[in-house]
């Protein structure tokens, strides 16, 4: 009975020490990729959308352009938003239990691989507390490496546990999970390279069927990657030749054992400089490279644990050295599944130590001030994902070349009101990089808020020469004509939105309006239909149909439409207000009562002038 309730004692400091230093990281907000990915993704919605996660790319949902292809981490969003909609806690928390199971899937391995207990409690017990994996567990959209270390795990341990028992169903959930894995993240194509790492210390013999069907899965999805699904592979800009990016996987090297040794600072945004060879941080990591990996081939045999341990460490690094162009040269998230070589070296020389019972307090004392400082930096580090603004400001003190986040900082301006600074953001931003169309884009924008839409007009127009084929801008220029009175200009800036992506719900929306103010109502109604066919949970659709239905004389259908409209988002003030209209008119006068005192209640100033007063609602 002892020994099974010691066998369970890791397992649950694992999971407090992993509850401790994240618990801070619930209350932090959505940020940057976060909204395109979550927040404004129709796809997460409703599991009607489950054909489309998996035949789209991640952004699809929100009308976005990335090329990144990881239904399982945007299937899982559409879980979380089943279960808590839009409260950022419901998706901090989920990226914490799955780091935690990663971390307990890890001691599994672990124990499996090398039967030491000891060695596989530090390991798990640093790579779950090290600040190192902040972006990864704190950033919600940095879901995909905790997912897709999780899944390749699980693979490693059904292969080895396959190899022992030819089992079925240990075979099915070992290929399960490297679908899995591979729908998570590209990086988990290192797979069979790091089994193939297992056989060679382990000196198990290699069983084709188990290995060459996890290599056919490989192979598979490489295959459909670039066949049918070939235009989410990588089209972003493409900073320098092979041999220019090559010194930077060098400087990254380097980096990267900075940080896993002492973890400060941590930022997002390293940028996708070049190098010179002749930097110290590169030669530094060529010497890291060659020492590091002529030491493990030296005692390849003498000591199988730290060729396995370094191996590890190198293969996981290796589809992240920016050969095949990513967009930087470096990250702190691609540690995830690396740093585990690391780790366990770490902890192989301290559980050694350990053991020799001269040195077991001494050791104990050091195990534990290393994991309050991993530990207190890890709470600290959270902080830096909480808000935006903050965000953005900080990391600009590291990368402040970075027009990335000079525009993410104007968005964040925006959202609190701060036209002027997002004006001025923006601006920066295009002087880095005068050839940012995005950045062009949303100072059209601020100047929109700032109510200057010629100038918004002009942003556009310029973002349009740099990438003609952007929907979202098309759609703002319609939206500044209509504010210039040019609506049949508007008019065009929208039907060309919908040529480039006919599936553009904002741009239906603003269609639609622009027929809608200008009285040609049975044009609005079908497009609105439209926009709430593709997007059932478009509350502003709704409400603005109610409003063309209430404009021709059905006042019924006007209350349906604007009913749904409240269903969808209780604290939609205008359609509280016009619902209190279209109750008055058709003299249900406690209704009326009960939407205008809701609507008051929301902060909307209601006056007798205003009475019978429809208004519309755009979307940028």
């Amino acid at each position: 009975m002892k020994s099974v309730y010691n066998k369970y004692i890791p397992l649950i400091v694992i999971v407090l020490v992993g509850f401790t230093v994240y618990a801070n990281s619930l209350r932090g907000q959505f940020i940057w990729d976060d909204e395109k990915i979550v927040k404004d993704n129709i796809y997460i919605r409703d599991f009607s959308y489950l054909s489309k996660i998996f035949t789209t790319h991640m952004t699809a949902g929100a009308g976005g352009r990335e090329v990144f292809y990881r239904p399982v981490q945007t299937f899982t969003y559409l879980l979380d938003y089943s279960l808590w909609k839009l409260n950022v806690v419901g998706y901090h928390l989920t990226n914490t239990l799955l780091h935690i199971a990663v971390a307990l899937t890890l001691y599994w391995l672990m124990v499996l691989l090398f039967g030491d207990r000891i060695l596989s409690f530090l390991t798990s017990i640093f790579f779950v507390i090290h600040p190192i994996h902040t972006e990864a567990v704190a950033y919600i959209s940095g879901r995909a490496d905790s997912l897709a270390a999780l899944f390749m795990l699980l693979c490693f341990i059904f292969y080895i546990k396959y190899l022992d028992k030819k089992s079925t169903l240990v075979y099915i959930l070992m290929l399960s999970s490297s679908v899995c894995a591979l729908f998570s993240r590209e990086s988990t194509l290192v797979l069979p390279a790091l089994l193939l790492l297992y056989h060679y210390t382990s000196k198990k013999k290699l069983v084709p069927y188990p290995f060459f069907s996890l290599v056919g899965t490989s192979l598979i999805y490489i295959l459909l990657r670039v066949t049918l699904l070939k235009h989410l592979l990588f089209h972003g800009q493409v900073q320098g030749t092979l041999i220019q990016r090559i010194p930077g996987f060098f400087v990254a090297l380097t980096n990267y054992l900075k940080l896993l040794i002492l973890p400060s600072p941590l930022h997002m945004e390293y940028g996708n400089s070049l190098f010179s060879l002749a930097d110290p941080r590169a030669i530094i990591g060529v010497l890291i490279l060659v020492c590091g990996l002529s030491y493990i081939y030296k005692v390849r045999k003498k000591n199988a644990f730290v060729f396995f341990a370094g191996a590890w460490f190198f293969i996981n690094l290796s589809l992240h050295s920016n050969l095949y162009p990513v967009g930087a040269y470096m990250a702190e998230h691609w540690l995830y599944l690396a740093s585990i070589g690391f780790f366990l070296i770490v902890s192989k020389y301290l559980s050694s130590c350990y053991r020799k019972e001269n040195f077991r307090f001494a050791t104990t004392i050091v195990i534990i001030i290393l994991v309050c400082i991993y530990g207190t930096l890890t709470i600290a580090q959270n902080k830096y994902w909480r808000e935006p603004r903050s965000f953005y400001e900080r990391t600009l003190r590291y990368a402040p070349q970075s027009e990335r986040m000079y525009n993410n900082l104007g968005f964040s301006y925006r959202a609190i009101g701060r036209y002027q600074d997002a004006l001025s953001s923006y601006k920066k931003a295009i002087e880095l990089n005068p050839k940012y169309a995005t950045a062009y884009t949303n100072l059209g924008l601020a100047y929109y808020d700032l109510g200057n839409y010629q100038e918004a007009v002009s942003s556009y127009k310029k973002a349009l020469e740099l990438s003609p084929s952007d929907a979202r801008t098309y759609n703002n220029l319609a939206v500044a004509y209509h504010k210039l009175g040019r609506n049949e200009e508007a008019i065009m800036a929208c039907n060309k939105a919908l040529e480039i992506n006919p599936n553009f719900v904002d741009t239906y929306n603003n269609l639609a309006l622009l027929y809608y103010l200008n009285g040609r109502y049975k044009k609005a109604i079908p497009i609105f239909e439209k926009a709430i066919k593709l997007n059932p949970y478009f509350a502003q659709a709704y409400y603005n149909l109610g409003n063309v239905y209430r404009a021709v004389g059905d006042d019924r259908e006007a209350i349906t439409l604007y009913k749904r409209a409240i269903e969808i988002d209780p604290n939609y003030t205008k359609v509280h207000r016009n619902l209190a209209v279209t109750y008055f008119n058709i003299q249900e006068y406690d209704l009326a009562i009960k939407h205008c005192d809701r609507a008051v209640e929301l902060g909307y100033k209601v006056s007798p002038k205003l009475l019978g007063m429809l208004e519309p609602h755009r979307r940028d």
